[in-house]
């Protein structure tokens, strides 16, 4: 079966052409094959009256899709689910990413981040550094930080 009979049974039986251009249909296949099973309907429906329309209609209802059809709609169908945990997948990640940028805030608003590593005296030594940190509400003071042992 051609690609573009694939496409119009798949826009024959309701699908979107948007999700047909999802599933990795080409544009350009899409829109021509759209645009001529608009100009048939609208032929038909001048040609004909709407008898013969709606006997035309039960008949492409009654007939069956070939095998064929019937593994594309299954493997759609399955393109479909995998592409809707792929979004919401996609959504919790986006808002991990929120939560790691108010992580990342208060870490770098904490006094000193990274000074171990920057530190480096006149003496030569890098890394062993100290803090005098003072307690705010008694007073009481004492060191923090990296000494050499």
């Amino acid at each position: 079966m051609r690609l573009t009979e694939h496409v119009e049974y798949l826009l024959r039986q309701g699908h979107k052409p948007k999700e047909l251009l999802k599933l990795g249909f080409s544009k350009h296949i899409v829109t021509r094959v759209r645009r001529r099973l608009r100009e048939e309907k609208t032929a038909s429906q001048v040609r004909t009256g709407k008898l013969e329309d709606r006997v035309e209609s039960d008949f492409q209802s009654t007939v069956k899709p070939p095998p064929e059809m019937t593994l594309l709609q299954s493997k759609l169908e399955s393109l479909k689910s995998k592409f809707q945990q792929l979004e919401n997948r996609v959504e919790a990640l986006e808002a991990l990413g929120v939560e790691l940028e108010d992580i990342e805030s208060h870490i770098n608003g904490t006094p000193a981040l990274g000074l171990k590593r920057r530190f480096k005296c006149d003496c030569g030594s890098s890394g062993y550094v100290a803090l005098l940190i003072k307690c705010t509400k008694c007073g009481r003071e004492t060191w923090w930080g990296w000494h050499p042992k």
